[in-house]
Formats: C-alpha cells, structure tokens, sequence
C-alpha cells in the first residue's frame, strides 16, 4: 500500500531557504531536495490562508470551493463573522481517499472545523479550543492529555523573546503529537500542517531574538521538526513539503474602508465619527502616534511600561469599539470592504437589502474604483501601491463567484499589507507587522515514484489531482489542478493512467459555528493579526 506524508509548512519562501541551505544549514530539507524534485508552488490570488490550503486540499479555485476569507459577511444583516468547515462546497482530497477505502490522518488542518468524519482521525486548525475540534470523539481527551494546543497562549506584545518561544514550544507539541500519530494511527495519507512560522514571519522579520536573527532561527527549527518526521518514515513512502505562500518584508498598511470613504463611496455612521474622534483624541494625547514609528522591540517594551491607568482607559475604549455593520452608513454607501487582503465589494441592489448600486451602474462603477486603485500611489515615495487588479470573474470560476468580492487586487511588489477595515488614515506606518503574504509557495516531492531533479512549476490547485494519481485514484473531472507528472518516473507514468470520476460525497458539517465558537475564533484571528 502507497503511502504518503504531507508536511505544510504555512507561509515557507524560498527567499529564506536557499540562503540557509547555502550556508550548510536545514539538512533535512536539503536532503529532500536532492533526493526529490523540487520549485515554487503559486498560491491563489490572494495568497491568504483560508484559499490556499483549501485549494490545496479540493484541488479547486475559490469560485468553486467557496472560502474567501477568514470571515463571511451575512449579507441580509451585514454582520461579519469566522468562516466554518459547512462553507466547503467541493470533496477535499480525504473525502475522495475515504471513498475508495484509504484512510486519512490530519493534524491541524486551518478553516475545517468541525472536524469532518473522515476514517481515520481528523484534528482541525484555527478552532475553538474549548471545544472538541478531533474527530473521533475520543481523540480529544488524548490531544487534552497531552496538552495539544492551537494558538500561542499570548501575542507578541508580550515581548518578541517570550512570544518566539512560545510560537516554538507550540509547534513542539504539535509535532509530539504528529510523531505519535503517525506511529499508532492506520493510514494511508498523512497531512500536517504548521503555522508557527507563518507567525512569526510577520512580526520577527529582520529582527533579532538572543542575538540570531528570529526567521533564520524558526527555519532551523521547522528543519529539525521535519527531521523527526522523516525519522518514523519508510523508505518507500512519499513525502512532499509545501507551503500555501510565501513571504516578504512589508513597509506600511493599507485601510481599505478609510480609502473608499476618502473617494466617496463610502460613508461611515455618526456613532462610528464619534467613536474614532474619541479614540484618536485620546491617541494623540497620548503620544500614541510615535508608536507607527517605532522599532518592534521598542514598542514591546513601551507597551510593557505603559501605566495601567493609560492601559485600562485603552480597554475601556476598545469595549466601546463598533462592529463592521455598525460603522457603515449603508443607505450611503457603494462601496466596501472587509477581511484580510485586497477586496472590495461594490453594494448591488437585490444583493444586498439596502444596495445602493443599481445593475445598469455596476460595471461603470466598477471600472471607476479599478482606476484609482491603479493611479494610487504611496504618499511619501510616489511609488504605485497597487500591483495587479481584477474583476472577480477573471480569477475565479464555479457556482460560488456570487460570493466572490467583486474587485481583487494585489499591492505591488507585495510590499504593503492590506486590511479591509478602518484605521486612523488610509495609509498607515507599521503598527506590529513587519512582513506579510505574496505569491511564491514551496514544494518539494520525494518517493520512489518521483523523479530526481525536475524543476517544478505548480499552483496550489494541483495538489490534490497530484496525490490522488499518485495513490491510483481517479480525480474530480471539475478540479482545475493538473496531474503533476513531470514530477514522475516514466517507469509509473507508463503503467498509470489519470483516470476522472464526477463525483464523490462531502463530509463537510451543515452544523454551523455558535455565537460563543464564533466570538472565541474571531478573538484568536485578532491576535494573529488578521483581522
């Protein structure tokens, strides 16, 4: 029996690998590349989390599989909320391995919660921790016994040193936990996926903990938790590393909302002005300004000699703070966005109960946002800010581009982070972020069957077709991924054809996440900084 072992590595570039591996370092990784074959993996426009590993996982665009974000918005209240496993509309890839009788093993897979019912276990990323996120039943009390954890307990305003240590000591759990699994479970595909670097890219780039640069040092660390896994493989099993994006270093943010309102598509409610004067106010009285402007571990510090009389009337406004739907003027309003990432969404009649923009204005209007979006530039270098933009329809195809915003865009260069949101400008200096996404992911095969030395060119959408003729089972005629089969040996590639089947059923949850589960997911998203 075929067996293979995927280990994610969220948010890995190769813009940190092939120095490191220059320098002697990550022998591990190194090893699979000789070994194997290797290249860039394109992640999903944009190249954020919740698209990418479930187009890894479905092997399909965001049109088809419907996750476009970490949070949807209800569109007959307006209300935005965390995303659960019952948006997946398409068979990941372990519905398609139950369905022919091979069995599955998953550990910390992000945006799958609940937990699907797969044979054999299932252990879901980005959930509630109070509750049971594994599946079978009883494999909660084991991950308790062992004290599995998802999230870092703390944000790295608790200090970079005892935040990059936290972030390590959590992905070593994680992979105790992978270790045993592997070794106790039946299975016949294995995914693991770790976020902590992804973490701590965003806050540690170029910046130094105990005197060695952070990102060099994780790296070093995800090579030696590599090394335990590969030390309980066969020789004859598979094992592919990839990441859903890559990364680079950022220079400032992007408000989308104060943007639109700024052109005039947008207008914000009286209680919402009243609440950012407030705010700012107290801001500036505070000489919370100088903050944009400081060093990482400068502001730690500050934040950690902040008197608790300054502290607790920052809670008290944060109390007072105003969801989405509660600081847009919608009767005003044409334009909006909201999530992690370029999107804007234009506000239709009949779409939305109180759409302002009328099916005869949509694309004129549409057009009008494009163009400014492509004539803005950076107010202190001049330099365009946005990269490429596009209709919906241009990027994503499938029976969920409804939902789809209706204009993507990436910054240029990937050099700004973008929030859908509301900040004290629309063009903000660094608050704690200092790196973000852009579109170059990692692969890496090796096995038996796979050749030595092939440079490999793939999207994230051709994972899953990839494993799935790898292991002899047929693919989804409507998955947009290609078998990769370059990346095999002519010896299997004679012998094994790409066989399609229509369809296979979804073990995707018509349970929906709680108001508790709902406010527990969205604290955690706010503490890893993307919402």
């Amino acid at each position: 029996m075929i067996k293979t072992v995927i280990i994610g590595v969220d948010a890995a570039t190769w813009r940190m690998i092939t120095p490191l591996i220059e320098r002697g370092e990550l022998l591990n990784i190194r090893e699979l590349m000789n070994k194997g074959s290797y290249g860039a993996l394109r992640s999903t426009i944009p190249p954020t989390t919740p698209l990418a590993w479930t187009s890894i996982a479905t092997g399909v665009n965001p049109g088809k599989h419907g996750i476009y974000d970490f949070v949807a918005q209800d569109r007959r209240t307006y209300r935005v909320t965390p995303i659960d496993y019952s948006y997946l509309t398409r068979p990941a890839i372990w519905d398609i391995f139950n369905a022919y009788g091979q069995r599955v093993g998953v550990v910390n897979f992000p945006m799958a919660f609940p937990p699907p019912k797969v044979e054999s276990f299932f252990i879901s990323g980005l959930a509630p921790e109070y509750e049971d996120y594994a599946y079978p039943p009883q494999l909660n009390q084991y991950l308790r016994s062992q004290r599995y954890r998802i999230y870092p307990r703390f944000g790295p305003r608790g200090g970079a040193k005892q935040y990059f240590n936290e972030v390590r000591s959590l992905m070593n759990s994680q992979c105790d936990v992978t270790v045993d699994l592997m070794k106790h479970w039946n299975w016949e595909i294995f995914i693991v996926v770790f976020q902590g670097l992804d973490w701590v890219q965003h806050y540690f780039w170029n910046i130094d903990v105990d005197g060695k640069n952070a990102v060099e040092t994780f790296y070093c660390y995800i090579d030696d938790a590599i090394g335990r896994l590969l030390l309980e493989a066969h020789d004859d099993w598979n094992i592919f590393i990839l990441s859903d994006h890559g990364f680079r270093e950022i220079k400032a943010e992007i408000h989308l909302n104060n943007l639109l309102e700024k052109w005039g598509y947008l207008k914000r409610t009286k209680a919402s002005d009243k609440l950012a004067q407030k705010i700012r106010g107290y801001v500036v009285r505070t000489g919370w300004k100088l903050r944009a402007k400081m060093p990482l571990l400068l502001k730690q510090w500050v934040e950690r000699h902040i008197p608790e009389e300054v502290r607790s009337n920052l809670r008290m406004l944060q109390k007072e703070q105003l969801r989405l739907h509660q600081m847009i003027d919608w009767d005003q309003t044409r334009a909006f966005s909201f999530g992690y990432m370029g999107r804007i969404y234009i506000h239709t009649k009949g779409k939305y109960p109180q759409g302002t923009v009328g099916t005869d204005e949509y694309e004129k209007l549409r057009e009008e946002i494009i163009a400014q979006l492509r004539s803005l530039r950076d107010p202190e270098t001049g330099d365009p800010v946005v990269g490429e933009v596009f209709r919906k329809e241009e990027i994503y195809i499938g029976d969920q581009l409804e939902n789809a915003p209706d204009i993507i865009f990436t910054p240029s260069d990937f050099a700004y982070a973008v929030y859908g949101d509301f900040g004290d400008a629309w063009f903000c200096h660094l608050r704690d972020r200092v790196a973000d996404h852009d579109m170059e992911g990692i692969l890496i095969m090796k096995g038996k069957d796979i050749s030595r030395g092939v440079n490999l060119n793939a999207e994230v959408v051709d994972i899953a077709p990839t494993l799935l003729y790898l292991h002899g089972l047929p693919v989804l005629e409507d998955m947009d991924g290609r078998v990769l089969q370059e990346a095999f040996t002519k010896e299997l590639t004679k012998k094994r054809e790409v066989k399609t089947i229509k369809e296979v059923p979804i073990r995707s949850s018509e349970e929906r996440l709680g108001e508790k589960a709902q406010e527990e997911i969205e604290k955690r998203l706010r503490e890893l900084g993307y919402l």
